[in-house]
């Protein structure tokens, strides 16, 4: 039978191993696809209690003093510990919480857990059952800190204390494992443990406990010295790291280990694992080894105090605070080196690690040779990536990576992001996004309207619309015309700048970075308003730069743009002619393959505006707009009332013909294959329905949905968790419009009003998109957002919300090789269509087979993925949201996996 491991560090149901000094998280795996959904549900459903949505989007709780332990809960929830005496709020933390507490996953402190502890909480590890297992220096836990706990205790979800939980230990416990059969691992200085009190059985630096906290009698290898990291194997095989010599035999143990050694499940000593480690730490409270991650390929990578590693059986060869050892424990020649300790260590699901310590230089061997201050990430190779947050002394000491890719650090700076020693204040703990700007408040600014928001692959957004000027504060002070880049943090991307002399309605991201760019310009490229013809419709290269291959444009307007499977390109608008020589006749619609030519196939045909495009998972094209005839070539022969569909090759779809009593300005498409309607029109498929609606898959309406809103409904879009976003010139919507919601709310699946949402503006939303955390990108002619009401922040034209519930999702590699999993949920982007993709080098990819929909994402299956090497399995998800459907976008999540042969 074939073996597979994954590397599963930040996803939300699966860990395998310790973030720091303990911070842990279940190691239980929930792969059935429907009962993830069902498990995870109840949290979610929690998360969301009593938030409203901010337009201060940012992360930034604070505390008082230093974060050593982080633990994410599968519902996106952040359990905090410490030496901290406030958390939450901002600055050094605004409320009691003794060192221990939990963030939303917005960073908002939850105000329903604490149960406080009277000194340092070192380790925490998250249950399959959602109690939370806690280690550390204190001896009173729960109950605001009042109730005697020696060193370990567990804490049910809602954080008061699980009185049936006290095996009690003698001294500190400093590391917390969770094993798949719900055993509990744990390490630390002490020499008793179990039986409570402060133990009454001697156990030393580290035992094993039953579920129910009682002690694991059969389990009892023993050490001499302090241990500080414990890591599990996919085989059940433990790798233990620390400041000790023996291990293993039982008592202080018999067996010569030096820093590191590897148990079997039953707690005897692996003799075939001896790697062996030096280091350079004199003080009590050192470990040579503070911390431990397995890769994919089984290789373990190790941070501390080092000095040299491999001198157990072997060879010493110096490394300097990071070393690999291969599984069978001899050195790999993986040598990046830091100039002072490493503390933490997390592994990214595409295989790069994650380093945080107090070095100020990592990588190129040696003592690392690249300024990277307190924070850094690896390449699989050992090379330094891009990621370069930075922070200031003295140290950082703790690592977490989220479903949705964010990277969770705390220790003992106050300032991190930027680059340098940190720009931004962020006390004691912070979160990244993945390419390592920092999650702060999302604030660009313009000074006219933003229509188009489409976000890359990459976590940047482009912009289109109306403005001059974006970023740089009030309503921009940098010359952008029409088109921008923003970073995640929301700073202005000063690399791009294109520029058109005319408004852009569309944008659409291209599976190879290429950007189309639609609207009523005439110019377009190379800065200011463009230099170069190009009418109502160009390509832009990823860097910004006008592709010069895509020339062929349109006499009037463009307004909707859709992406086809194949890469051609759908178009919308009040046009009549395909520009270029010769100019070709297409009214209001028509296709352009991939290479910017002219589809001379594809003539449906409509008699007025087209204004916005959707393309099914079957290759049928949704049309909407103002037309009352489509299909059949020249202006439309058939009557089709405002909305219709074509089949792929153009011609009209007889079957489908719902009818609208005004213009169809967006359309969503539904996993279940449902078709939802917004725009102008007071009657949808023969029946009232204000400005919303949604359809069955033949086009009959649903007569179940009815929200309705008191104006234009301008752009929808979908969450995996069903719920439907819904954005325009309307102050009313949902129970028939009768709910006052200000040009922004939420509907649940069955269309009723999702009342937990409720961000308001003060004038018309036109863009929407999802990002991958669940934070809502908003575009329009508003100048404020956010906070209920009329919007209560100031944001001019452009804004993001926080979203009350986190978004969820996980990229998986059967253990055959043969399966690939993608399961999204909660908050995430609903896409419309998704290709999965494989790589050997994690550069270069190759597209897989198309894969299916089933119950909460998508799977390929029939596979022969390679095996004995590293591979890396890359899944994008494509969709489009916004007025006109003009903001296509894109979203990617990658996978190192390594398959064993049978």
């Amino acid at each position: 039978m074939k073996q597979i491991l994954l590397n599963l560090s930040g996803h939300a149901a699966v860990i395998t191993e310790p973030l720091l000094n303990g911070a842990y998280r279940s190691k239980r795996r929930v792969h059935p696809l429907l009962k993830t959904a069902a498990m995870l549900m109840p949290l979610l459903l929690l998360a969301a209690e009593g938030r409203a949505q901010s337009a201060v989007d940012g992360f930034d709780p604070g505390a008082d003093r230093n974060v050593k332990a982080l633990a994410v809960q599968p519902d996106g929830k952040i359990i905090v510990g410490g030496t901290f005496s406030s958390l939450g709020g901002g600055g050094t933390g605004t409320t009691t919480r003794k060192r221990i507490g939990r963030l939303n996953s917005d960073g908002t402190l939850d105000t329903n857990f604490n149960p406080g502890a009277n000194d340092i909480v070192d380790a925490l590890a998250v249950q399959g059952d959602g109690k939370i297992v806690v280690g550390g220096f204190f001896t009173t836990l729960g109950g605001g800190g009042t109730i005697v706990r020696n060193h370990i205790g567990r804490v049910n979800s809602d954080g008061t204390l699980d009185t049936s939980f006290d095996p009690g230990a003698n001294a500190e416990i400093t590391c917390v494992a969770l094993q798949a059969d719900g055993k509990i691992l744990v390490g630390g200085s002490f020499t008793t443990l179990g039986g409570g009190g402060t133990g009454t059985i001697v156990r030393n630096r580290i035992a094993r406990l039953n579920p129910d906290g009682t002690l694991d009698t059969g389990f009892n290898p023993g050490a001499n010295d302090r241990i500080s990291a414990i890591a599990l194997q996919s085989d059940g095989k433990i790798l233990v790291g620390g400041n000790f010599t023996t291990l293993g035999g039982g008592g202080t143990g018999t067996v010569a280990r030096s820093c590191i050694g590897r148990l079997n499940p039953d707690g005897t000593i692996d003799t075939a694992f001896n790697p062996g480690a030096t280091g350079r730490g004199t003080e009590a409270q050192d470990s040579t080894i503070f911390a431990i991650v397995v890769q994919a390929d089984g290789k373990i990578v190790i941070g501390g105090e080092l000095t040299a590693v491999g001198g157990g059986t072997g060879t010493a060869f110096a490394r300097s605070q990071i070393a690999r050892v291969n599984a069978d424990g001899t050195v790999d020649s993986f040598d990046p080196g830091a100039s002072n300790d490493v503390k933490g260590l997390a592994v990214q699901p595409d295989g790069k690690i994650l380093v945080v310590g107090d070095f100020t230089k990592l990588g190129g061997g040696g003592t690392g040779v690249i300024s990277r201050n307190l924070i850094g990430r690896l390449n699989l190779d050992g090379t330094v990536d891009a990621f370069n947050p930075g922070a200031n002394n003295p140290a950082m000491i703790c690592v977490a990576v989220q479903a949705d890719g964010k990277v969770v650090v705390g220790g003992t700076c106050s300032t991190l992001g930027g680059g340098g020693s940190g720009i931004y204040t962020r006390h004691f703990i912070g979160r990244l996004y993945p390419d390592g700007s920092l999650d702060t408040d999302f604030d660009p600014g313009a000074n006219n309207s933003v229509r188009a928001v489409a976000r890359q692959a990459d976590g940047k957004v482009i912009v289109g619309g109306d403005f001059t000027t974006l970023w740089g504060g009030g309503i921009g002070t940098v010359t952008r015309n029409r088109l921008a880049r923003i970073n995640p943090d929301g700073t202005l991307d000063d690399a791009f700048d294109p520029g058109a002399n005319g408004e852009v309605n569309a944008l659409a991201i291209q599976a190879d970075g290429k950007i189309l760019v639609a609207g009523n310009f005439t110019t377009l490229g190379d800065g200011g308003t463009g230099t170069t013809l190009r009418n109502h419709l160009g390509r832009l290269n990823p860097d910004g730069t006008l592709d010069i291959s895509f020339t062929r444009g349109a006499n009037r307007a463009v307004l909707a743009l859709a992406l086809q499977a194949d890469g051609k390109i759908l178009i919308g608008g009040d046009f009549t002619k395909l520009a270029g020589s010769p100019a070709i006749a297409r009214s209001r619609i028509a296709r352009f393959n991939a290479d910017g030519t002219a589809d001379i196939s594809f003539d449906p045909g409509a008699n007025r505006t087209v204004r916005s495009l959707a393309v099914q998972l079957d290759g049928k094209i949704l049309v909407g707009g103002d037309f009352t005839a489509l299909g059949g070539g020249g202006t439309g022969t058939t009557t089709r009332k405002r909305i219709g569909r074509l089949n792929p090759d153009g011609t009209l779809d007889i079957t489908f013909n719902p009818g609208a009593g005004g213009s169809v300005r967006a359309l969503a498409l539904q996993p279940d294959g449902e078709i939802l309607a917004g725009g102008d029109f007071t009657t949808l498929g023969g029946s009232a329905r204000n400005f919303i609606g949604r359809l069955n898959p033949d086009g009959t309406l649903d007569t179940t949905f009815n929200p309705g809103a008191n104006f234009s409904v301008l752009s929808l879009a979908l969450q995996t968790d069903g719920k439907i976003l819904v954005a325009g010139s309307f102050t009313t919507l949902g129970g028939g419009g009768t709910a006052q919601r200000n040009f922004i709310g939420r509907l649940n699946p069955d269309g009723t009003l999702d009342a937990s949402f409720d961000p308001g503006a003060n004038v018309t939303v036109r863009a929407l998109a999802v990002e991958t955390d669940g934070k809502i990108l908003a575009g329009g002619d508003f100048t404020t957002l956010g906070g209920g009401g009329a919007g209560t922040t100031p944001r001019n034209f452009i804004g993001r919300l926080t979203n009350p519930n986190p978004a969820s999702q996980e990229l998986t590699v059967d253990t055959s090789g043969t399966t690939i999993n993608w399961l999204r949920s909660s908050a995430s982007p609903e896409v419309d269509r998704v290709t999965f993709e494989l790589s050997t080098d994690g550069i270069n990819y190759t597209a897989l087979a198309d894969p299916t929909r089933v119950p909460g994402g998508w799977q390929l299956t029939g596979q022969s993925l390679p095996t004995q090497e590293n591979i890396f399995v890359r899944a994008r998800g494509f969709y489009s949201t916004g007025e006109s459907d003009g903001s296509g976008s894109i979203i990617e999540s990658v996978r190192n996996a390594f398959i064993s042969p049978p």
